[in-house]
C-alpha cells in the first residue's frame, strides 16, 4: 500500500523497535500525532472500527439484530456525542484522525475482518472520538443494577439484613425504602436484559488497575516515580495501543484505545500520570409513581433488514426502563403500580473529540489538572494521579458526578422529590489529593475517599486487598524506593484479602470430617501467597468460587432469585465476607450454624473433587491458567491468535493481578480471563528509559509480527528496558512518510 499522510507539514518517520512501539519522530506536535493516528489503524483497524460502532449506537448497522439493545440504549442515553462544542485540544484530534483516514485510504484491500463481518472501514470523526471518551465513562461501571438488587431486597425483608453488605448506608436512604416498599418489591428485575442481553455468564468480569507515584524525597535518585499497570480482559490484540510521540521540544509515551488520541496513562518529558478504574458511580435510579406523558423517537439500523423504531418513555430523571425493555420484548407492556427512571450524569451534557487531547501537552500536574476538566466537565470514571518533576503530586476523580445529599444514591430513590434532583460536581472539587504528607499516592480499584469529601463517589468500590498491600510495601521501603523495587512490588502475589478472610473461614470449620480437617489444616498453615505451587489456594479460591454467601441467603431467608442471579447480574455487591454477615446487630448472627454448615459442605465438596481427579498431586497452577484469544480464533486466517492455557498465580486481588471466570459446574478449573495489560515503571530522573511489558504484543492484525512478541517475557514476570532515544533503537522496520 502507498504510504502518504497528505495534511502532513513535513516528512516524518514510524520506527517500529523490536518490543513492537511505534516511535513517531515528526517535525512538529501535530505531525507526531498524525503519525500515531496512522500507526494505530495500520494494528488496530478492525478494533478501532467495532469500539465506534458501540459508541455511536451504530452497532446493529454492520453486526446484526443481535445488537440492537445496546444500540437502542446507547442512543438513548446519549452515549454517542451529539452537538459536539468546539475544543482547544480540536487540533490534536483532527491531526490524529488525518492519519488513521490516510491509512484507510490508502488501503489496496479490504481487511479480512471486515470481510468476514460484510462491511468496509469507514472515515472517523470527531464524532467518533467524542462518543468513545462518552463510552468509557458510561461502559466502566454501570451500577444501576446493584442499586435495584439492594433496593428489592431490603424492600423484601427488610434494611437490617443488607445495611452491612454495602459500603455506606445513611438515615435518607432507609426513608426511601421505606416509602418506596411496595414499588421497589414490585420491580421487574428482567429490565437487567438491559445490559446483559446476550450472555449474562459473561457479565460477572470487571477490569481493574494498580497504580500509584512516590514523591522525590522517598526515591533513590532525588526525583518522583510512578508505576502503573491497568487490568483488563486479555485478548489478541490487547486493549491498549501503545506509542512513542517525537516532535523538537516534546516526547511523549503513552497508551490509549484505538482510536482516539487519549493517553490514558503515558509520561512526558516533565510529568507521568497513570489511571485506575474509579468504580465511580455516576448512575442514580428514580422509582416514579406516574408514569410520564413524554417520549422519545429512536431508530436503530440493522444490517440486511429494516430499521427497528422505538417510542421511548422519560421522566425528568430519564429514560423509563420499563418502557425500554418493553419495546425490545424483554418484559411484556402491563399496567404498573409504578416505572423505573435512570439518571446517568453526562446524558444532557455535550462534551467535546478535543476533551483530554492536551494531556501530553502539559508541564506541570497543574496544567494537567486544568486540561483534564473542559467546562468542569470529564467524561472518564477514573481516579488520576499525575506526578511532575517539580516533585508536585495531585491526585484526581477524573469525572462527572451529582452532588447527592442525605441519600448516598445507593438505592432508588423518589422521583417526585425535588430535593432528589442534584447538581453536578466542579473541577475544583475533584482534586482529592495534593502533595499528601506520606509522600505518595495509590489506586487500585478501592474506595479512595472513605469518609471524606461532601458527597459519595464510590458506592461499589472494589475490595481494597490491592491498595492495602501497596500501602505495606510503601510504608515498609519508606524511601530509597527503585525502579526495580516497583517492579517487584507489581509482581507481588500476596493476597491481603485472603490474610482477612482466612482466619474467620478456619473457624467456621467446625466439622470433624476428614476432608474438612484436612482443608482446615491446610489453610492454617498458608501464607496466603497464591503462587503456582501453593495448595491451599487450591481450597480457598475455589470455595469463594462456590459463592456459599449466596447459599446462605437463600437458605435463610428463602430462594429468591435475586439471590440465584445477583453474582452476574450484580457484581459489584461484594461485601459478603464472613464478618459482613456477622455484626452484633445483625439478624444473620442468630444464623451462624447454618452458615458454618454450608462452609464446611462447600470445602468437603472441594477436597472429594481434588482427591477424586488428582490424587494428592496437585497445585494451584493445575488449575489456575492463562488464556489468550481472538473473538475470530475458530476461522482459518485467525486459528493461529492464541495463547495458553499456561499456569499462572495470584488472585483478582494480589498486585499481580489474575481474575477467573467461574469454573464450570463439578470443576475447579479456572480460566484466568482478566489481569494486567502492561505493566511499566518510570522514573522522572530520566523518562527517556524506562521498564516496560505489554501482555501480549502491541499488534492487531492477523500477519503482525508485533501480535505476541511480548507474551513470554509478560508470562515470566520479566521487562524491556525502552528507551525513547532515537539513536538507542533497536529498529525491527522504519516507514517513512
Amino acid at each position: 500500500m502507498t504510504r502518504i499522510i497528505p495534511e502532513a507539514e513535513a516528512p516524518l518517520e514510524i520506527c517500529w523497535d523490536k518490543v513492537g512501539v511505534p516511535h513517531i519522530f515528526a517535525g512538529s506536535v501535530e505531525d507526531a500525532f498524525r503519525g500515531m493516528g496512522y500507526a494505530c489503524a495500520s494494528e488496530r483497524l478492525w478494533q478501532l472500527h467495532l469500539s465506534n460502532l458501540y459508541a455511536t449506537g451504530t452497532a446493529s448497522s454492520a453486526l446484526g439484530e443481535k445488537f440492537v439493545v445496546q444500540d437502542l440504549l446507547h442512543k438513548a442515553f446519549s452515549v454517542p456525542a451529539y452537538d459536539i462544542p468546539d475544543s482547544p485540544g480540536d487540533y490534536i484530534v483532527d491531526a490524529y484522525l488525518q492519519g488513521v483516514n490516510a491509512y484507510i485510504a490508502g488501503l489496496d484491500e479490504v481487511p479480512p475482518e471486515f470481510l468476514k463481518a460484510g462491511t468496509e472501514p469507514r472515515i472517523v470523526t470527531r464524532q467518533d472520538v467524542a462518543s468513545r471518551y462518552r463510552f468509557t465513562g458510561w461502559f466502566q461501571h454501570k451500577s444501576w443494577m446493584e442499586k435495584i438488587y439492594v433496593g428489592k431486597l431490603m424492600a423484601e425483608y427488610g434494611v437490617d439484613w443488607f445495611k452491612n453488605n454495602i459500603r455506606r448506608f445513611s438515615l435518607e436512604d432507609a426513608n426511601c425504602i421505606e416509602t418506596l416498599k411496595e414499588e421497589l418489591r414490585g420491580l421487574d428485575v428482567n429490565v437487567a436484559r438491559l445490559l446483559f442481553p446476550l450472555v449474562p455468564e459473561l457479565a460477572q468480569g470487571s477490569s481493574g488497575s494498580n497504580n500509584w507515584a512516590i514523591a522525590a524525597e522517598l526515591s533513590a535518585s532525588g526525583y518522583p516515580m510512578l508505576a502503573t499497570d491497568p487490568h483488563q480482559p486479555f485478548g489478541i490484540p490487547g486493549v491498549f495501543f501503545c506509542s512513542h510521540l517525537s516532535a523538537p521540544g516534546f516526547d511523549a509515551f503513552g497508551a490509549s484505545f484505538p482510536g482516539v488520541p487519549y493517553f490514558m496513562m503515558g509520561f512526558n518529558q516533565d510529568l507521568s500520570w497513570g489511571l485506575t478504574t474509579g468504580y465511580i458511580d455516576t448512575y442514580d435510579v428514580f422509582i416514579e409513581r406516574e408514569v410520564p406523558e413524554v417520549s422519545r423517537n429512536y431508530e436503530v439500523d440493522v444490517a440486511n433488514e429494516s430499521a427497528r423504531k422505538f417510542d421511548i418513555l422519560e421522566s425528568r430523571h430519564g429514560p423509563i426502563l420499563e418502557s425500554l425493555s418493553d419495546a425490545l420484548g424483554i418484559t411484556t407492556p402491563s399496567d404498573r403500580l409504578s416505572v423505573t427512571s435512570l439518571d446517568w450524569v453526562m446524558r444532557d451534557k455535550p462534551t467535546s473529540a478535543g476533551a483530554l487531547a492536551l494531556l501530553p501537552l502539559a508541564k506541570t500536574s497543574e496544567e494537567f489538572g486544568e486540561y483534564l476538566f473542559e467546562d468542569d466537565l470529564c467524561p472518564l470514571v477514573n481516579n488520576i494521579i499525575c506526578v511532575d518533576r517539580n516533585n508536585d503530586l495531585r491526585r484526581f476523580i477524573a469525572a462527572t458526578i451529582r452532588k447527592r445529599k442525605g441519600v448516598t444514591g445507593i438505592v432508588p430513590m423518589i422521583g417526585w422529590k425535588d430535593e432528589y434532583y442534584f447538581e453536578t460536581s466542579q473541577a475544583e472539587e475533584l482534586l482529592v489529593e495534593h502533595n499528601p504528607e506520606s509522600g505518595y499516592a495509590l489506586t487500585a480499584n478501592n474506595d479512595t475517599m472513605g469518609d471524606r469529601g461532601d458527597y459519595p463517589i464510590h458506592n461499589f468500590s472494589a475490595p481494597g486487598a490491592r491498595a492495602k498491600r501497596i500501602e505495606q510495601l510503601l510504608v515498609e521501603g519508606k524511601s530509597g524506593f527503585t525502579i526495580d523495587d516497583f517492579t517487584s512490588m507489581q509482581l507481588d502475589l500476596v493476597d491481603v484479602r485472603a490474610q482477612d478472610l482466612v482466619p474467620d473461614i478456619v473457624s467456621a470449620l467446625t466439622d470433624e470430617s476428614e476432608e474438612v480437617q484436612f482443608a482446615k489444616k491446610l489453610l492454617s498453615d498458608w501464607d496466603c501467597i497464591p503462587a503456582t505451587e501453593s495448595r491451599a489456594a487450591c481450597v480457598f479460591y475455589p470455595l469463594l468460587d462456590k459463592r456459599w454467601h449466596l447459599r446462605f441467603m437463600q437458605e435463610v431467608l428463602g430462594k429468591d432469585v435475586l439471590f440465584r442471579t445477583m453474582w452476574f447480574v450484580a457484581p459489584s455487591l461484594n461485601r459478603f465476607s464472613i464478618q459482613d454477615f456477622m455484626h452484633p446487630d445483625s439478624p444473620w448472627l442468630e444464623h451462624k450454624k447454618t452458615l458454618e454448615k454450608i462452609i464446611c459442605e462447600n470445602v468437603k465438596e472441594v477436597v472429594r473433587w481434588l482427591r477424586s481427579n488428582h490424587g494428592d498431586d496437585w497445585n494451584w497452577g493445575m488449575f489456575h491458567k492463562i488464556s489468550f484469544r481472538n473473538s475470530l480464533a475458530k476461522h482459518e486466517t485467525w486459528k493461529h491468535m492464541r495463547l495458553g492455557p499456561d499456569p499462572i498465580g495470584g488472585s483478582p486481588t494480589t498486585l499481580a493481578m489474575a481474575a477467573h471466570n467461574p469454573p464450570q459446574a463439578g470443576s475447579i478449573e479456572q480460566d484466568v480471563f482478566v489481569g494486567p495489560a502492561f505493566r511499566w515503571v518510570v522514573d522522572l530522573a530520566d523518562p527517556m528509559h524506562f521498564k516496560f511489558v505489554i501482555a501480549g504484543g502491541n499488534g492487531g492484525r492477523h500477519d503482525s509480527e508485533f501480535l505476541t512478541n511480548n507474551y513470554k517475557h509478560w508470562l515470566d514476570g520479566k521487562y524491556f528496558d525502552m528507551t525513547l532515544v532515537k539513536q538507542e533503537l533497536d529498529i525491527e522496520k522504519q516507514w517513512n512518510f
